[in-house]
């Protein structure tokens, strides 16, 4: 196990288990962001060794994570502008937002393990992810709307690719949180469970994957997903 500063890496038959332990129900402060950064390069690191089945990400407690330090997110929106004239955007932001949306491109199912409030940012590393099992009683949305900002961590693309534009364009401008039910029913979410079995049905999906299918192609996603859950109804 490493042990990352309140990001818990583990690995159980092959599959690397991040469990999210940061102070304030994972508030995504500076201290998170440079935590989560560090644990990210060590999975882009081990990855590359070919020798894993997958990826679960999930928060440690009740809560996946409750979104962005508002305080934070301001100062960075502030001291992170865009300068027109080059045409380059802030080191820390390209840094950013790659391990984000690296995680689609990784060579082995991820999966994030959504409960409790799945807020901004953090709905942005779920969306990041190749699937979504969301728990009864979670709550999702992505609120930047409501502080005069959008999601730029990859948030609004892969939320048209899931949820299709005119879901994706309610969720990102109302800000508003939607149950998990509805999150399911949305397309948001590829598995709804009952409380406390997601982390077992991600477990059985990645191994469901690399047992039944060939090698994993991230273009492929949904073929996958969607045999799964004909093996399950069979």
């Amino acid at each position: 196990m490493n042990e990352n500063n309140g990001m818990i890496l583990e690995e159980q038959d092959g599959i690397l288990i991040l469990s999210m332990n940061m102070p304030g129900n994972n508030l995504m402060t500076a201290d998170f962001f440079k935590e989560y950064e560090a644990v990210m390069a060590d999975i882009e690191e081990r990855a590359a060794k070919g020798i894993y089945k997958g990826l679960i990400i999930k928060g440690a407690g009740r809560h996946f994570s409750v979104g962005a330090d508002v305080d934070a997110l301001s100062d960075r929106s502030a001291n992170e502008t865009y300068d027109d004239s080059t045409g380059i955007l802030p080191e820390g932001h390209i840094r950013q937002k790659h391990f984000f949306t690296f995680l689609r491109k990784l060579p082995f199912p991820v999966i994030s393990v959504v409960t409790g409030f799945c807020i901004g940012s953090g709905s942005e590393i779920a969306v990041n992810s190749h699937y979504r099992i969301i728990e009864k009683n979670a709550r999702v949305g992505q609120p930047e709307s409501t502080f005069g900002i959008l999601p730029a961590l990859g948030g609004v693309a892969r939320t048209i690719e899931i949820c299709g534009t005119q879901n994706a364009y309610t969720m990102v401008m109302s800000g508003e949180l939607i149950p998990a039910e509805e999150a399911f029913e949305l397309g948001w979410a590829d598995i709804f469970a009952e409380k406390k079995q997601g982390t077992a049905e991600a477990m059985a999906l990645i191994k469901y994957i690399s047992e039944k299918c060939e090698d994993f192609d991230p273009d492929n996603y949904r073929a996958y997903m969607t045999s799964y859950l004909q093996s399950k109804e069979a």
